[in-house]
């Protein structure tokens, strides 16, 4: 169970990185911390659910993903229900699901197993570009607290979280538990947590969720479950995402600091902002939506494992 909860808690680093650090920096240590924390609950539910419907494909991961998303966006926050529908992509999947999941946890991390760093390199690099595209937006967006970035602050954010980041992709490696098998109690008590937060919390100030939030989580389930029963039989992106890591490639990681403090140099320098981060969140939350279509279409339209009455048989000789 020790190690079970390091690897939980080193892959939550990274889920955090991408989903608050990237996505508006981070206020205080206090502050990230206690998200570290909460994040931790959600990124427990989200890896013994990859792990439990052996979910191995971009589309499963999808749906996996979505739950990671909307337990943060939906349980721990209520951001869900803000503006609906939109905000049901906007930030669950148009954020956590496709960024911090489908790039941080699932892109990054296949890269960092090849033999050449040149595959890390390049991701981490677009990594530091988005970054840099970004991050300038809070500058323009009055509706919240958040200081607007400098080049000094964020290459002090950078160069702060991003060496941490090497070392939480190095930890998950390390300590990656095959299976992720969790215990009864744990399971009832984060899922209890999860319930109790909702039913008391979520529900008083918006009691539209009782009809958003279980549809959506039975809508996942359901497509998990098909693909357990018809998809492919081949380990878990848990054990798929183990093995080997050479140095250089971990070193990679570290190309996001000048790559997002050359970018934002260059888009404060040519006044581009705010067109590119309107730019990709009309790319990003559209593309949440139609992504968990498709996802479910293709899982649901997978030919499936072929029964036993219907593979051929030898005839006698």
């Amino acid at each position: 169970m020790f190690k079970r909860w390091l690897f939980v808690l080193s892959t939550s680093y990274a889920l955090v990185f991408y989903s608050e650090v990237l996505f508006w920096g981070a206020r205080t240590l206090s502050d990230f911390l206690t998200t570290w924390f909460y994040y931790s609950l959600a990124t427990y539910l989200f890896l013994m659910v990859v792990d439990r419907f052996r979910v191995n494909t971009l589309w499963s991961l999808f749906l996996a993903g979505a739950l990671y998303g909307w337990l943060t966006e939906g349980v721990l926050v209520q951001t869900t229900y803000e503006n609906l529908p939109m905000t049901i992509s906007d930030t669950g999947l148009s954020w956590h699901t496709m960024i911090s999941v489908w790039v941080g946890w699932y892109a990054l991390r296949l890269a960092l197993l090849n033999k050449s760093p040149l595959r890390a390199a390049a991701w981490s690099m677009g990594i530091g570009i988005f970054a840099g595209l970004w991050l300038p937006f809070w500058a323009y967006d009055l509706s919240t607290d958040v200081i607007p970035f400098t080049l000094e602050s964020l290459g002090s954010l950078m160069s702060t979280f991003v060496p941490f980041l090497i070392l939480s992709y190095w930890l998950q490696n390390r300590w990656t538990p095959s299976p992720f098998t969790p215990h009864l109690i744990e399971i009832v008590l984060i899922v209890g947590l999860f319930l109790l937060q909702f039913t008391t919390t979520v529900v008083g100030a918006y009691p539209i969720a009782w009809v958003v939030l279980p549809p959506l989580l039975v809508i996942l389930w359901t497509g998990l479950r098909r693909h357990r029963l018809h998809g492919s039989d081949a380990e878990s992106y848990v054990q798929q995402l183990h093995g080997p890591i050479r140095p250089l490639n971990l070193l990679s990681v570290l190309l996001i600091i000048p790559a997002s403090l050359i970018t934002f140099a260059l888009s404060q320098t040519f006044g581009l902002t705010p067109y590119p981060q309107f730019f990709i969140y009309l790319t990003i939350v559209p593309g949440g939506f139609l992504m968990l279509v498709f996802s479910l279409r293709k899982i649901w339209r997978s030919p499936g494992k072929p029964s036993l009455h219907n593979r051929p048989h030898k005839l006698p000789s």
